[in-house]
């Protein structure tokens, strides 16, 4: 009996061993099944119409040449432009809503689809996503907007992309302002939130490096954390402002969670900000 049982301790040893060697590399081997969860349905922007938001799909193309969309609002009366990067799930479809106010304002509203997401093909990655995020700006730039009149406001996953976006087309110009909602300092500390049980400095390969970025960003900044993340500890949220450069603004919404700051009215302290910084320059 003692040596039935010790055979089976040993083989559920190297089952779980076995297990979780696979799990480890399952994730590095395919990480879009991990950390992305992208809605494929084309995003339908009648719905955007009926709530009186006149978005337009505008086409344009990443450097590589995969085909990309974005709904767009171009602005009113000398009005600046939001660029809004949204996160690793969904699809612009589901963001819209954020943006109303911002319109009703005449500001203008670039809301770009990532290949992968809605009805565009490609692979997700973090290379492709950033290729994604820099070609939007570019099809602002292309028709005449300066950086200097776009604020680039990404979520979550998003935030890396505005930060992103930031460094690599500052030379030609500040952006008005980065907007980051429920930001992590880097993709291994949001890993090791939802699975610190893995050896995740090894297995993530997409590290979405938001400290280094942010260090470099001459931009106003504002950043809005969520007390009751469960995807996002609020945490990295302060770690990246900490590392931020001034001018940067920190807002914390303690009974917020990682994708419902509307409800706490974000949207309203985000335009009390916006204008603050206007009337200042």
């Amino acid at each position: 009996m003692k040596r039935t049982a010790k055979i089976i301790s040993l083989s559920l040893i190297c089952g779980g061993i076995i297990g979780y060697l696979l799990l480890c590399t399952t994730i590095y081997v395919f990480p879009t099944w991990f950390f992305y969860h992208p809605s494929q349905k084309s995003s339908d922007i009648t719905k955007a119409h009926m709530d009186e938001l006149p978005f337009q799909e505008v086409e344009y193309q990443a450097i590589d040449k995969t085909k990309l969309s974005a709904w767009f609002i171009p602005a009113e009366d000398n009005r600046k432009t939001i660029v809004f990067l949204h996160g690793n799930a969904e699809n612009v479809e589901a963001f819209y809503p954020k943006m109303k106010i911002f319109a009703e304002q005449g500001y203008g509203i670039l809301m770009p689809e990532y290949r992968g997401f809605g009805h565009l093909a490609g692979k997700i990655s973090q290379e492709n996503l950033e290729k994604d995020a820099l070609a939007a700006i570019d099809y602002l730039t292309n028709l005449g907007y300066t950086q200097e009149n776009i604020y680039l406001y990404g979520m979550s996953l998003g935030a890396h992309m505005a930060l992103y976006s930031a460094v690599q087309r500052q030379a030609k110009g500040i952006f008005a302002g980065i907007i980051l909602e429920v930001p992590f300092d880097n993709m291994v500390n949001a890993a090791k939130n939802k699975a610190p049980f893995l050896p995740v400095n090894i297995i993530v390969k997409d590290k979405y490096d938001n400290l280094s970025a942010i260090q470099q960003i001459k931009s106003p900044i504002l950043i809005m954390g969520a007390g009751q993340d469960k995807v996002v500890p609020v945490k990295l949220a302060k770690n990246l402002y900490e590392a931020a450069p001034e001018p940067k603004t920190l807002k914390i919404y303690d009974n917020g969670h990682h994708s419902n700051l509307q409800n706490y009215r974000n949207d309203l302290d985000i335009l009390k900000w916006i204008e603050v910084y206007e009337k200042n320059i």
